[in-house]
C-alpha cells in the first residue's frame, strides 16, 4: 500500500508532468554504434552523461569540429563541460566515432536533417564498481521510505531535469507491444525509461485510453508482489488519452 509520505509526493507532483523539450536520449554500450538525428543547418552539441568527450573522429571533409589537435577530424572539445560541438558540412548519412575521458568508445550513425540544432546526450547502460556502489549507498543509508520518495520524485520530474539518484542509470527502453492490463483491457502499458539501481528498478510508463470513454484508475491496479511503490500523474484517463505510470520495483540487475 502507498504510504502517506508517497502520497503527499504524488499529489505535490502531479501538476508537474514533463512537456519540455529535453536534449536527445541515446543510450549506447561500448563499441556500439548508435542511431542520432542531427541538423546540417545549425551546430550540434554532442554530451557523454558523467563523461567528458575526448575526441570525434568524422570522414573528411564531413564535419567542421572545434580547432585544437593536429588532426581537426579528432579535435578535442571546447566546451567547459566536456561536450562537442559538430557542424555537419553534407546531408549524407555518415558515421563518426566517439571516444572518451572514462574510456567509452562507441559510433554514431548520423541521419543530416533540416532542423535545429540538437543537443544530443549519450548514456552508457554499462555501471561501473563505483556506479554501482553509489547506488548502493542511496538505498541503504537513508530510511526506507524516503528513499522510496527520493527516487519516486526523481521519477516523476525525470523529463525535465534528466536527474536520477547517485549510481542509477537511466535507459530509454525500446518501443514493445505490450498486453491490455487484466483490470483495464481497453488500456495499453508502454514502457518508456528504466532507472537501474542495485535492488531497485523504477521504470516509467505511459498508459494510453483506446477507447471513446474516460477510464478511471487506482495505484492498486498497479501493484504485484514486487512492486514497492507506484504513482500515477493522473487517476483518470480522457478518451483517447494519456497519462503516466511511476512504478518502482525490488530486484536490481
Amino acid at each position: 500500500m502507498k504510504t502517506p509520505l508517497l502520497m503527499a509526493l504524488c499529489l505535490s507532483l502531479a501538476s508537474h508532468a514533463v512537456h519540455a523539450a529535453p536534449p536527445v536520449i541515446v543510450p549506447f554500450a561500448n563499441n556500439d554504434t548508435v542511431d542520432v538525428n542531427l541538423s546540417f543547418l545549425d551546430i550540434n552539441r554532442l554530451v557523454v552523461k558523467d563523461d567528458n568527450i575526448t575526441s570525434v573522429t568524422c570522414p573528411t571533409g564531413f564535419c567542421t569540429l572545434p580547432v585544437g589537435g593536429d588532426d581537426e577530424q579528432a579535435a578535442p572539445p571546447i566546451d567547459p563541460q566536456g561536450a562537442m560541438l559538430v557542424t555537419l558540412n553534407v546531408q549524407e548519412p555518415f558515421t563518426l566515432y566517439v571516444t572518451t575521458q572514462k574510456g567509452h568508445s562507441f559510433g554514431a550513425f548520423v541521419k543530416p536533417l533540416a532542423i535545429p540544432a540538437v543537443t544530443t546526450q549519450f548514456i552508457s547502460t554499462q555501471r561501473d564498481v563505483a556506479q554501482r556502489s553509489a547506488a548502493t549507498a542511496f538505498e541503504k543509508n537513508s530510511p526506507y521510505e524516503t528513499m522510496l520518495v527520493t527516487l519516486m520524485k526523481s521519477m516523476m520530474l525525470y523529463s525535465t531535469t534528466q536527474s536520477v539518484p547517485d549510481g542509477f542509470v537511466a535507459t530509454m527502453l525500446t518501443l514493445v507491444k505490450v498486453q491490455p492490463l487484466p483490470q483495464h483491457p481497453s488500456l495499453t502499458l508502454v514502457p518508456l525509461t528504466q532507472m537501474q539501481g542495485d535492488t531497485l528498478t523504477g521504470v516509467i510508463y505511459r498508459v494510453k485510453n483506446n477507447t471513446a470513454n474516460r477510464v478511471t484508475m487506482k495505484t492498486t491496479d498497479f501493484y504485484t508482489r514486487a512492486v514497492r511503490a507506484v504513482s500515477l500523474s493522473a487517476t483518470s484517463i480522457p478518451p483517447q488519452g494519456n497519462v503516466y505510470l511511476y512504478q518502482i520495483t525490488q530486484g536490481g540487475q
